[in-house]
């Protein structure tokens, strides 16, 4: 259980990290089809007198393949069965819940990169601008400066 519990924390850590998600995944579905093949085993032994028969039944059921060839007939073996599904049903959806949810993250990234590289340029171009318009609003102000002191130092006035 050491195994599985320390995929756990290091999912929980780090959601984001595709290889902490898989070891998560894989832990879960490795104790699934052995936790799964030993309960068939030992509480349905008439449809799975050994632990390989069991085994192989709870992988085909975890993979969704169940060839419908070998199904439990024991109440506790429909149980343990239908458990079997539904975890992989839930294993399934949230596989493709993550990586749809990092295509969409990818995705993001590169249009926030695009978008910083906009927002940069846009204000490059504004900072350009209002720095030529204090050059010119500096040169009018010393052109009408130069004008009032040359009015004031001019002599017949």
């Amino acid at each position: 259980m050491n195994f599985l519990t320390r995929a756990f924390v290091r999912f929980q850590r780090n959601p984001a990290s595709l290889r902490y998600a898989s070891g998560a995944i894989i832990a879960t579905i490795v104790i699934l089809v052995l936790g799964g093949a030993l309960l068939m085993r030992v509480f349905d032994p008439d449809d799975y007198p050994t632990f390989g028969s069991a085994l192989w039944f709870t992988l085909q059921t975890v993979t969704t393949v169940g060839y419908g060839d070998n199904t439990p007939t024991s109440a506790f073996g429909r149980l343990v069965a239908s458990g079997v599904m539904l975890v992989s049903i839930a294993l399934i959806t949230v596989i493709t819940a993550g990586v749809t949810s990092m295509f969409i993250s990818s995705i993001r990234r590169e249009q926030d990169e695009a978008d910083q590289a906009n927002t940069t340029e846009t204000l490059a171009r504004i900072e350009a601008s209002l720095a030529a318009a204090h050059e010119r609003l500096d040169r009018i102000t010393e052109r009408a400066t130069d004008r009032e002191h040359s009015d004031h130092r001019s002599p017949g006035t």
